[in-house]
């Protein structure tokens, strides 16, 4: 297969403006905390997968909908799993990819799939190669893998459930693990990541249609390890860590894609890391993560689920 990538000739200019009105609220914690899970939302459910454990990676599965009064234990993944990808296509989640508790510390090539109808995992096509600490997003019909660690991880791999395939894109994005992406039309959102100790603030956008790679406004702030959710439009940017001395961060920052700026909005209620964020009816969900990243993850791990929702306009 031919590919070919483009390098597109405009490249939007980052500006700051004024805070962006809403506030936090604490939801229900989860039943484990956890740091470096994932998270979906399949039907009018949030689900809270995987994540690091002090001894090793867990696979505990949680669900979460409004009046239900709190998580409630699901089909577990057959394997534990951390710093997966997750996504959600054709009414099934993915879970791709991560630190497996079978692997003895190596990023694994397997996929999962869970069927909400059969309410259970099953193995699905592996990816081309073992990656972790990588950024999973379904669009067009196929799912997107970015990044992240692995003998291919500069690589862009591409999967499609019609033939149950993956493709090996040759030119997708180097130094690139604990990277955040997210979809929103016929665009995937690439933002921050790379080495722990010199993080970026990059914003590359990827054009499925033409396979064609753009860049937007920079983060005003490097790191890797944040999470990401969007709600009306906007991309939120939550946490993470710094360069340097990799401290957890707890702001919180809002692409505005229209007016292509970002916006400051209301900090996160503690700084957190390998967190997961998902959105739903109008509201943004920030579940787990930890103030520490990497070794110190399962250590600094919590369960709390905290709530961000815009203002009510006059």
């Amino acid at each position: 297969m031919r590919n070919a990538f483009i390098l597109s000739s405009f490249i939007w200019f980052a500006s700051l403006s004024i805070a962006l009105a809403g506030s936090w609220s604490t939801g229900a914690p989860l039943q484990t905390g956890r740091a470096g899970l994932g998270a979906a939302v399949l039907g009018n459910k949030i689900y809270a997968v995987g994540g690091s454990g002090i001894l090793m990676p867990l696979g505990n599965t949680e669900t979460y909908q409004s009046g239900m009064g709190g998580w409630r234990i699901d089909a577990d993944l057959p394997v534990g799993l951390e710093s997966f990808g997750i996504a959600v296509l054709n009414g099934k989640i993915y879970a791709a990819g991560g630190y497996a508790a079978d692997t003895d510390g190596h990023p694994t090539e397997r996929m999962w799939e869970f069927d909400p109808v059969e309410d259970d995992w099953v193995q699905g096509p592996s990816m081309p190669s073992p990656r972790s600490s990588f950024a999973l997003v379904a669009a067009a019909g196929k799912l997107y893998a970015f990044g992240g660690t692995g003998p291919d991880a500069e690589k862009l791999f591409v999967y499609n459930p019609d033939d149950r395939q993956w493709t090996i894109l040759e030119q997708g994005l180097t130094d690139s693990r604990d990277l955040a992406a997210i979809v929103i039309g016929q665009y995937i959102y690439v933002i921050g990541g790379g080495p722990a100790a010199n993080p970026v603030a990059a914003v590359h956008i990827f054009d499925t249609q033409n396979a064609s790679w753009a860049q937007g406004p920079a983060l005003p702030s490097a790191r890797s390890g944040h999470s990401i959710a969007v709600l009306d439009r906007k991309i939120h940017i939550l946490g993470g860590r710094s360069g340097g001395r990799g401290m957890s961060l707890a702001d919180h920052w809002v692409l505005d894609l229209e007016a292509k700026t970002w916006t400051e909005a209301a900090p996160l209620p503690s700084p957190r890391t390998g967190a997961a964020a998902v959105s739903l009816n109008g509201a943004i969900y920030l579940i787990g993560g930890g103030a520490g990243g990497g070794f110190f993850a399962p250590f600094t791990a919590i369960a709390e689920t905290d709530i961000w929702r815009p203002d009510a306009k006059d």
